[in-house]
């Protein structure tokens, strides 16, 4: 799926703002971005990254350039935060996925993050997503949502419900007060964040979609 079939699919679902991510490179949030920025009737988009670093993934979300991969963690965060970008740490606890932070460097990770995901729609039954909570409460971060949604259906079957349109000043605070909304795709999974597949022969992709709605 395309980012301008990944748009127009939103719109027509009602989602208002979208952040989409690929793995280690920027080239499909740009672009997207660009669609949205020259149609406003579209969802507005936030660019972002799904970084591997050297001890597992992070999401660096309202950055421009693409970041190199495997980088250490402090580093990686810190070239996000050089673009002016937020911290967002995926399925935290999902051990069934090889790209999850490794567990010794997870509480580091989760205190570096803005926002921490407390739900992923591949996730296999709720104990990841329960603990992530817990973390999230712990260190007194966000709860964020995602999903591997790799297909049309599943783009914006859950989604966060927020008061305004975000910017990099205030989505933490939006998502922070804002209200999780979690369907189910067709695979049977709780959905927020939608993602799509990109296999190039080198190596996997995906590209993360999350999807906001305002009250």
């Amino acid at each position: 799926m395309s980012p301008a079939k990944l748009l127009q699919v939103a719109k027509a679902r009602g989602v208002d703002c979208v952040a989409v991510t690929d793995h280690d490179t920027i080239e499909g949030a740009l672009e997207a971005l660009a669609l949205s920025d020259a149609d406003r009737s579209l969802p507005r988009v936030i660019p972002g990254i799904e970084l591997t670093t050297a001890v597992g993934e992070i999401i660096g979300l309202y950055v421009r350039e693409t970041i190199p991969f495997g980088l250490p963690l402090d580093e990686a965060v810190e070239r996000i935060r050089e673009q002016g970008g937020l911290v967002y740490l995926p399925h935290p606890y999902d051990l069934f996925r090889r790209g999850t932070i490794c567990r010794t460097e997870r509480t580091r990770a989760a205190q570096l993050a803005d926002i921490i995901e407390v739900i992923n729609g591949r996730s296999l039954g709720p104990r990841a997503g329960i603990k992530a909570a817990r973390l999230a409460r712990r260190l007194g971060k966000p709860a964020g949502a995602g999903s591997d949604a790799h297909r049309k259906a599943e783009v914006g079957v859950s989604w966060v419900v927020v008061d305004a349109f975000p910017s990099r000043e205030t989505l933490v605070s939006l998502v922070a007060s804002g209200r999780l909304c979690n369907g189910l795709s067709p695979r049977g999974y709780t959905l927020n964040w939608g993602m799509q597949g990109l296999a190039p022969v080198t190596r996997m992709r995906r590209r993360v979609v999350g999807e906001l709605t305002r009250r």
